[in-house]
């Protein structure tokens, strides 16, 4: 089935549609699809409606492909309103990819990243773009992880608008590490929301989710996490943390975990934190000499760098720790 008759069967998002929960899916207007479609891929298990989006209006692909052994930086930029690019890291590559906006102005955006990371290979995948005030993005992400292979995804979210980013991850080989951290500044009437799957389809793999917010005057955003261990797998070590502050009393956070756990032998925990900046550690900066807004802007800022201080060092540590300084 191609993808423009498998979005329309499955319709415009709906809020009984538990992949879009929290989002504000009246926002999404129903869009033009071209008579016929350019990829002859089968999307018949497909129900995520921003994955097939760019598939359905025929987004250009890009394919890159780094070869077995090779270490690799580059960087990704889609040019239109809708792209696809395809990843293929080799057996015992590294790479490192930063993805960057598209800052033209659209309606809507939708991007999809297939990524195949072999036995062995070591990916970081980060963006942390400037603030922008795109009405409505969705950047959706399929990762598949041979065994020992290790993917670190890391982001900061600062924009004005509306955006998705969803995920899908298959822990196909033992010992293949999936780590995803993100980080919302949101302020204004910023929205959003965030959905991941990972499925455990293989023995003693291990998948960390680390989530914060930093919220503040009207901002919204959400957490959707799912996690899936097959019955055959034993010595699996998932996680899933979310912390958000809140600024003022305008924000909001809403949280989902959902463990589907089919084998005893596993380790998988999940936890959500909401509150406001810790009022002893403001009265020890203040009672100081510190100004509460410079108190402030401290315990935030330590608040947000402590998650991504465990990233090993590369590109993605020093640009986040960048973005964050300034």
């Amino acid at each position: 089935m191609d993808a423009i008759t498998r979005i329309k069967q499955l319709g415009m998002p709906r809020r009984n549609n538990e992949l879009w929960t929290f989002f504000p899916v009246n926002k999404i207007q129903a869009p033009e699809f071209p008579s016929e479609c350019s990829c002859d891929e089968d999307f018949a298990n497909e129900d995520d409606f921003a994955a097939l989006l760019p598939i359905a209006c025929n987004a250009r692909e890009l394919v890159k492909t780094i070869d077995d052994g090779e270490n690799e930086m580059a960087m990704l930029k889609c040019n239109n309103d809708f792209g696809r690019t395809v990843l293929n890291i080799g057996k015992n590559a590294k790479a490192s990819i930063e993805i960057l906006d598209n800052k033209v102005m659209h309606e809507i955006c939708a991007e999809r990243f297939d990524i195949n990371v072999a036995e062995g290979a070591e990916l970081e995948i980060f963006f942390a773009n400037p603030a922008n005030d795109l009405p409505l993005t969705f950047r959706h992400f399929d990762i598949k992880q041979a065994a020992n292979s290790t993917v670190h995804f890391a982001n900061v979210l600062q924009d004005s608008g509306i955006g998705r980013i969803s995920a899908r991850v298959e822990l196909n080989g033992e010992c293949s590490n999936f780590d995803y951290r993100s980080l919302n500044i949101l302020k204004g009437n910023a929205s959003k929301h965030q959905r991941l799957t990972i499925l455990h389809n293989a023995p003693s793999t291990v998948s960390t989710q680390f989530v914060r917010n930093i919220l503040d005057e009207n901002a919204y955003a959400s957490y959707d996490g799912q996690v899936v261990v097959g019955s055959n797998c034993s010595q699996v070590n998932s996680s899933q943390l979310v912390n958000t502050i809140l600024l003022s009393d305008g924000p909001s956070v809403s949280v989902k975990p959902v463990l589907k756990i089919y084998h005893d032998d596993v380790e998988c925990t999940h936890g959500n934190t909401v509150g406001e900046l810790d009022k002893d550690q403001m009265f020890y900066l203040t009672s100081r000499g510190i100004p509460a807004d410079k108190a402030r802007e401290m315990l935030t800022k330590a608040f947000a760098k402590e998650l991504f201080l465990e990233l090993p060092e590369g590109a993605a540590k020093k640009r986040l720790m960048q973005v964050l300084k300034a």
